[in-house]
């Protein structure tokens, strides 16, 4: 191999440890025909993870491979590792703890049952947000919340732990510091804390972890979760997820303040991609009696239908429409002029990569929120009278690497708070600068 390629292999360290099931004395003995490898391997193909190993450059499923050929493709795999998902990173490390020797003998560290002093690996950032509000017309607010604005200061570390060849340990924790740096403003949380398990084509999620509604493309859901989550993808098309468990609701959406208490939820969630298209049907059911306590609901729950489309034009340019189907509650009049639907209609243009100085994005969105319907939606700019979700605008955006793991954020919305008898103007300024590690 080339003097680059293995350089870049010397680098790579995967951590775990897989049991063997057959000897390895000798580096060109054949692989059996029906050896997990070749499966694997051909996974790793068909995602373009690796083109194989051959005298035309292609890996041969139906043809015997000595194990020393095998390693090869195991060690390209390694390589590219970082821009794989999480099933093919898992084939690639229970692929590189079967081939551990040969792999050795390329020059390629890999970690044993013996050596397990480096199977936490450790990322994270330290970032600054600075954002403002502004609701023109709201009578009920004071002059400093019709014009609010926040900083905060966030360092994160994130944790990932390899515990064997199918399992690993995730963790995200948390501390932030609000603009007025008193101790009330200093918090440190665990937001996240969970294992992950990958066993062919289903990926298990286990815990406090995150989860986010692909279907819609965000316009639902995008909070933590403590359950469990199961996603599985009969084909590279094909994708069926369920989420069941608990969270924290950011507001009460009967009363519009934060607290404590958590509710009941759960979704399936089906999406198909081809390349250029994507698409995607949910289904979330959420079960929260303070929440709904005066709403004309029997068990204090809601349920909420989303659909989502996606087209990329090229490899820079994509635009996606989502819609989400929320329930018929009215809060006994609370909130009887409160969209009962909610869509969102974005137009991406590139985006910042972190590795790659220069890098940079735009997109230009239109949204209309409701508080029921988009609950929990992904956007920055979403929360109108109370905290719901419920402000209907233009929203553009930005961002760029001015070097290498510094990304900066620049959002400005403007529109208005659907909630309202009278349409109050609201406008906004999101900005944000990440330092990556």
């Amino acid at each position: 191999m080339k003097k680059t390629l293995v350089s870049a292999l010397t680098t790579a360290l995967v951590v775990g440890a897989a049991s063997t099931t057959f000897a390895a004395a000798n580096p060109f003995a054949d692989v059996p025909a029906d050896h997990w490898a070749y499966d694997a391997v051909a996974q790793l193909v068909q995602d373009g993870v690796v083109n194989g190993y051959s005298a035309d450059g292609t890996f041969k499923g139906d043809q015997s491979m000595s194990r020393y050929e095998m390693a090869q493709i195991v060690a390209k795999a390694m390589a590219k590792s970082d821009a794989a998902d999480n099933n093919n990173k898992a084939l690639i490390e229970k692929l590189s703890a079967e081939f551990s020797d040969e792999l050795a003998n390329l020059g390629v560290r890999v970690a044993n049952l013996e050596a397990k002093t480096d199977n936490v690996k450790w990322n994270g950032l330290i970032r600054y947000d600075w954002n403002t509000t502004n609701y023109e017309h709201r009578s009920d607010l004071t002059a400093d919340d019709k014009d609010g604005k926040t900083n905060t200061v966030k360092l994160r570390f994130e944790p990932s732990m390899t515990i064997n060849e199918n399992w690993t340990g995730h963790a995200r924790i948390d501390y932030d510091i609000e603009k007025d740096n008193t101790d009330a403003a200093k918090t440190v949380e665990v937001a996240k804390i969970y294992a992950e398990g990958v066993y062919g084509k289903a990926d298990i999620k286990l815990g406090r972890f995150g989860s986010f509604s692909d279907a819609s493309h965000g316009l639902v859901f995008d909070t933590e979760v403590t359950g469990a989550e199961i996603a599985y993808a009969p084909t590279s098309n094909w994708k069926l997820k369920a989420t069941a468990g608990r969270y924290n609701p950011n507001e009460n959406l009967a009363t519009g303040t934060k607290d404590g208490d958590s509710a009941t939820y759960w979704a399936v969630e089906a999406g198909y991609q081809n390349g250029k298209w994507d698409a995607g049907i949910g289904y979330h059911n959420v079960t929260d009696t303070r929440t709904l306590q005066d709403a004309n609901s029997d068990d204090g729950s809601f349920r909420v239908v989303d659909l989502g489309v996606g087209y990329a034009f090229d490899k820079n340019v994509k635009l996606t429409a989502d819609y989400a189907f929320g329930p018929s509650v009215d809060q006994n009049g609370k909130l009887k002029e409160a969209a009962k639907n909610a869509y969102s209609i974005q137009l991406n243009y590139k985006g910042a990569n972190a590795a790659d100085k220069g890098s940079w994005g735009a997109y230009v969105a239109y949204r209309s929120l409701a508080p029921f319907a988009a609950f929990e939606a992904t956007y920055d700019h979403k929360a109108g009278t109370y905290g719901l979700n419920s402000l209907k605008g233009w929203e553009i955006g930005a961002d760029y690497a001015w070097a290498k793991n510094i990304v900066s954020t620049l959002k400005y919305f403007n529109g208005k708070d659907t909630l309202l008898t009278t349409d109050d103007k609201v406008t906004g300024v999101w900005s944000r600068v990440d330092f990556l590690f």
